[in-house]
C-alpha cells in the first residue's frame, strides 16, 4: 500500500477526532483529501500525510535538521526519558491511548513512546513545519502526520486521552480543548544543563537560566501536577558527532570546536490533569 493510501486509511479510521479548522464542520474522507460539507477541502500528499496549513511552513527548521534529529534520537538520545512516559502511561491508563503529539517534528518522540506503549495507543503528529512532517512520515507508519497550526487547530473538542509536548511551544487554552476528561497534558522543558557542553563550545559567557516561570505558567492550568526532573549523560557515538551538532537552532552558522564524548540530559517532565 503506498503512503498515500495508508494516510487516508488512517483518517478514515479516526475522522472522528478531526474537524474543519476554518468552519469546525465535521471532515469525511474524499479519496485523497478530506472534506467538509462547506467546501473546504485539504489534500493527502503522496508522501503519506495531510496539510490542513495551507500556507507556506516556516524556513527555520529545514530537512536536514529533522533527519539529523531523527538519527541521533533513533540511537537512544532520549531513550530515558521515552521510558519515563512510557512506564508512566501504562500505570495511569487502561485501554487504548489516543496520543497527540504537538510540535512533533520528525516524529520521532512520538513514534518511540507508541512503540513502548505497542497495541496500547494510536498517535497522531502536529506540526506547522512542513520539512518535520515529511520526514516523520518517511520514517514512521501507522501514525497518521499533519502540517496544521494548533491556533487553528483541526481536532474536535475533549478527543484525546493524552497530550504529547516535549520541547515545543505550548497553547494551554487549545491543550484544555482537545484534551479529554481525565487525561492529561505531558510537557517537557530544559532545564539550565540541558546540552551544556554543546553551549559551551557556542559562548564563553556563562548565561543564567530559569524555567521557573514555565513550569508556574503550567501549574495555573491544571488542578493536579506531577514534575520529575530527568538527568544523565548520553555517551555521543562516534558516527553522530555531526548530526548531534546539526539538530538544534542553537548551532545554526556555527562551526563545532571539537567532538562530544557524552551530552548531558536535563529535563523537566510536567505531568498535568484536571481531576
Amino acid at each position: 500500500m503506498k503512503k498515500i493510501e495508508k494516510a487516508a486509511k488512517l483518517m478514515a479510521e479516526q475522522a472522528s477526532l478531526f474537524w474543519c479548522p476554518i468552519c469546525q464542520k465535521n471532515i469525511h474522507l474524499e479519496g485523497t483529501a478530506v472534506a467538509c460539507n462547506d467546501g473546504h477541502q485539504f489534500d493527502f500528499a503522496k508522501k503519506g500525510y495531510v496539510n490542513f496549513y495551507g500556507k507556506p511552513s516556516p524556513l527555520d527548521y529545514d530537512r536536514s535538521l529533522f533527519e539529523a534529529r531523527y538519527e541521533v534520537i533513533q540511537r537512544g538520545m532520549y531513550d530515558q526519558l521515552h521510558d519515563k512516559i512510557t512506564e508512566w502511561l501504562k500505570q495511569q491508563f487502561s485501554g487504548k491511548l489516543k496520543i497527540l503529539d504537538v510540535g512533533c517534528g520528525e516524529g520521532s518522540h512520538l513514534k518511540k513512546i507508541l512503540d513502548g506503549m505497542g497495541s496500547q495507543a494510536l498517535g497522531i503528529g502536529i506540526d506547522i513545519a512542513k520539512d518535520g512532517i515529511i520526514t516523520a512520515a518517511k520514517y514512521h507508519d501507522n501514525v497518521l502526520w499533519t502540517v496544521a497550526d494548533l491556533a487553528k487547530s483541526p481536532f474536535q473538542m475533549n478527543r484525546f486521552d493524552i497530550i504529547l509536548n516535549i520541547l515545543s511551544p505550548a497553547n494551554y487554552l487549545e491543550f484544555s480543548r482537545i484534551v479529554s476528561p481525565g487525561g492529561a497534558v505531558i510537557k517537557v522543558i530544559p532545564n539550565k544543563n540541558y546540552l551544556i557542553e554543546m553551549r559551551d563550545q557556542l559562548t564563553d559567557k556563562v548565561e543564567s537560566y530559569s524555567n521557573q516561570e514555565t513550569i508556574e505558567h503550567f501549574n495555573k492550568h491544571f488542578s493536579t501536577v506531577t514534575m520529575e526532573t530527568i538527568n544523565y549523560q548520553w555517551k555521543v557515538p562516534q558516527s553522530l558527532q555531526g548530526q548531534l551538532w546539526h539538530m538544534t537552532p542553537l548551532t545554526w552558522g556555527k562551526k563545532q570546536q571539537e567532538e562530544f564524548s557524552a551530552i548531558t540530559i536535563d529535563l523537566t517532565l510536567l505531568i498535568g490533569q484536571n481531576v
